[in-house]
């Protein structure tokens, strides 16, 4: 079977919304072209570690990019009009000195960059209200779609507060010089030196490197957002950056294969909500616990309906007590915190009742000015 890659869905002319879901998207284009499929699930509870994007090549369910990468460098494909075997992996011509640096500027974009992200998504009230949850909105399923973001926002604040400021009730009330630009700036820096005046970080050839900072840079430098300071800098201060962002836009995202339903239910756990018709398949489609006794084989090979074992019994009842239990607390949470609104609000009543939601989602104020430019 082809590979399939599930992903978070595509958001601001991206294919995805998620910058380790773009990161592996752009892996993959560089070593393998149309040889794997899109699926987009949007929820991280198919993979085993709950956490997208996630990699399935008919054998095995990989999730996390790391992991997926190091997965694929240790495979190999037969390409009959090549010279035989041809692996996977995108950094198998850099030196071990070029691939602990590649480990060591990896680790300083994780870190980094991913505060970044989610301080201009999150932290920032009118980032966040009139555009990230918007679209996150449109990727998740009722009712996941009032619930996770508020969920991951509330996440992005305790993590980026460390840049400055104080938390009041929950809210994060940034410092009027955070630290967080300097950060960024400083990391900017980093990669426009190693980047120099080379299309890629090593030479001619696009690494795994080249994967991971364009996941990252790519979703700092599209989005459309009322605040985009961190677009900003890179615009005026790192113009070679925004280059080769666009070069590896071009390059990557050229031709991507289409996204398609999955060949088969995830064999770990689905939410519901966030996508259930994945959640129907796994729970109800899949293959019954097969007993080993003479008689229930025998009734299969009749073409009777077997009697069900005390195993599947108690494993149906338990399934059903799980789904009833989940269905109820999900609605009582909804129904208590005043998460569903009936009928559509007009724009005056979306407008005034804009800050007052956001209060109630653990409201960020930042100021909105770049202190330090």
């Amino acid at each position: 079977m082809v590979a399939e890659l599930y992903i978070y869905g595509p958001a601001f002319g991206l294919p995805s919304i998620d910058s380790q879901c773009l990161a592996m998207m752009s892996y993959l284009s560089i070593v393998s072209h149309q040889e794997y499929t899109i699926v987009e699930c949007n929820d991280p509870g198919i993979s085993p570690s709950g956490e997208l994007p996630m990699f399935h090549d008919g054998k095995n369910w990989i999730a996390g990019t790391n992991r997926i990468i190091a997965y694929l460098a240790k495979t190999v494909r037969l390409v009959p009009l090549a010279k035989g075997l041809i692996g996977y992996n995108a950094n198998e011509h850099l030196s071990p000195e070029n691939l602990a640096k590649t480990t060591a500027y990896s680790s300083l974009i994780d870190e980094n960059l991913t505060d970044a992200i989610l301080f201009s998504w999150f932290a920032d009230t009118d980032n966040f209200l009139d555009v990230t949850r918007k679209a996150y909105s449109n990727l998740f399923s009722f009712p996941s779609r009032y619930l996770l973001p508020l969920q991951m926002r509330k996440a992005a604040v305790q993590r980026v507060q460390k840049y400055g400021g104080m938390v009041a009730s929950g809210a994060l009330i940034a410092a009027e010089h955070t630290k967080i630009y300097d950060m960024a700036r400083d990391c900017y820096r980093v990669l426009d030196r190693k980047l120099g005046r080379k299309d890629f970080f090593f030479g001619l050839k696009p690494t795994s490197l080249d994967a991971k900072v364009f996941g990252y840079l790519a979703l700092q430098l599209y989005p459309d957002i009322p605040n985009p300071r961190f677009q900003m800098i890179l615009s005026s201060q790192f113009p070679r950056l925004v280059k080769y962002c666009n070069r590896c836009r071009e390059e990557f995202f050229a031709n991507l294969p289409d996204s398609t339903p999955p060949s088969e239910p995830s064999p770990f756990f689905t939410n519901p909500f966030a996508a259930p018709k994945e959640w129907f398949k796994s729970t109800f489609l899949s293959p019954r616990i097969v007993s080993s006794s003479t008689a229930h084989s025998q009734q299969q090979q009749d073409g009777e309906k077997p009697e069900k074992t005390k195993e599947e019994r108690d494993f149906d009842l338990k399934r059903v007590y799980a789904i009833t239990f989940g269905v109820i607390a999900m609605a009582v949470y909804v129904i208590a915190n005043g998460l569903v609104v009936i009928g559509n609000e007009t724009e005056e009543e979306e407008e005034e009742g804009r800050y007052s939601r956001g209060a109630r989602a653990d409201e960020v104020h930042v100021l909105s000015g770049d202190h330090d430019d």
